[in-house]
């Protein structure tokens, strides 16, 4: 943990500027700006988003819809984490609360192939496993979209998302990063849903 790091996020919450403050969604914050959560206050480190697209071709659809991701900083413990929301018929957060290696993943008795996910995605079922835990496959939530690492980006980078729960409602998702040519680069996490109005927002930026 690093003490200067903390110290510099702690000066950048302005005192006087959260005691006067109106009621903020998480929808409004902005990179820099401070949030409480867990008991703990957090910066916004980042700011990225997900634009949902087609599945066959990633190409846009009519009208935009976005998934936008935080990556906070806790001024308590210097540690990381992440929140996701967006605005469906309601506000839906949700927190990372573990990163997942793919060979840690099974199928069908084995650890899971890129193949593996092809099939699910087809058949629109199948179980994996992880930790002893059962997830099943969501064809609902399955999804694809463009990732803009921030604002200024204008071309976003191809990934599609498979979701998997279990049955206390946790969400394994694994995500393949799609190149031109190259062998999709596999990324998985574990999430889970989170109040909106556990969240406090206390300084927009």
């Amino acid at each position: 943990m690093s003490i200067q790091k903390r110290l510099e996020a702690i000066r950048g919450l302005n005192s006087h500027a959260v005691r006067e403050s109106k009621k903020l969604s998480i929808m409004e914050i902005e990179d820099g700006g401070y949030l409480e959560f867990n008991n703990q206050t957090w910066k916004v480190v980042s700011l990225s988003r997900y634009l949902d697209v087609k599945w066959s071709d990633f190409a846009r659809r009519k009208s935009d819809y976005w998934v936008t991701e935080l990556e906070l900083y806790s001024l308590n413990n210097g540690k990381n984490i992440y929140l996701e929301w967006e605005q469906d018929d309601s506000l839906e957060v949700s927190q990372t609360l573990s990163l997942v290696k793919i060979r840690d993943i099974q199928y069908q008795g084995r650890s899971l192939r890129n193949s593996d996910m092809e099939d699910i995605s087809e058949e629109e079922e199948g179980t994996v496993i992880h930790n002893g835990v059962s997830y099943h496959y969501e064809e609902d939530e399955t999804w694809a979209g463009l990732y803009f690492k921030s604002p200024s980006d204008s071309d976003g980078l191809p990934m599609r998302a498979y979701e998997f729960e279990s049955d206390d409602e946790r969400c394994l998702t694994i995500e393949l990063w799609v190149e031109d040519g190259d062998r999709p680069d596999r990324e998985a996490f574990i999430s889970q849903s989170v109040k909106p109005n556990d969240i406090n927002v206390i300084q927009q930026a």
